[in-house]
């Protein structure tokens, strides 16, 4: 089976804020994801991050001054471009860290935070390896026609069950 998940039509984008400080990172504390660098505040993160439909998540330095923030999402990829996870599947971002880094790199990410999106909605659904269609149990979500990108594959629902 396989998470999918998608953005709901009309819905702005909202964000949560993940525990810790720093990047955001998974359960083993790996920043494993597609991502680019931008300069300027927190806010203006979240506008790149809300205005880019692929985007998942981002972490920024302080609400209040400019600074490096980091958007993941597979638009204008700067790094770990393959590694699409995060961008399919958001839920595998926990927390947040500055561990692993030098002194200079903590000391500069200690105040950071990590926002994930809150607003995406997802199903599970059966995908047979090869197969160019999908079966979705809530049509609330998907609807027939719909273009899902399954990691780097997409798929095509055909038929909706119930919903």
């Amino acid at each position: 089976k396989t998470n999918l998940t998608k953005q709901l039509p009309d819905t702005p984008k909202k964000f949560r804020a993940k525990p810790g400080n720093g990047w955001c990172v998974d359960a083993d504390g790996l920043e494993r994801s597609a991502r680019r660098f931008v300069k300027g505040t927190c806010r203006a993160a979240q506008n790149v991050c809300e205005s880019d439909p692929s985007c998942v998540a981002f972490a920024c330095q302080d609400t209040d001054t400019e600074g490096t923030s980091i958007i993941y999402s597979r638009t204008h990829c700067a790094m770990d471009c393959g590694n699409l996870q995060w961008v399919t599947n958001p839920e595998l971002i926990t927390k947040a860290t500055s561990d692993g880094v030098s002194e200079t790199q903590r000391a500069k990410w200690a105040n950071s935070t990590c926002y994930v999106q809150s607003t995406l909605s997802s199903t599970v659904a059966t995908i047979d390896a090869g197969s160019i269609s999908l079966q979705v149990q809530d049509g609330s979500i998907f609807s027939v026609g719909d273009g899902i990108r399954v990691f780097t594959e997409l798929k095509t629902v055909t038929k909706v069950l119930g919903g």
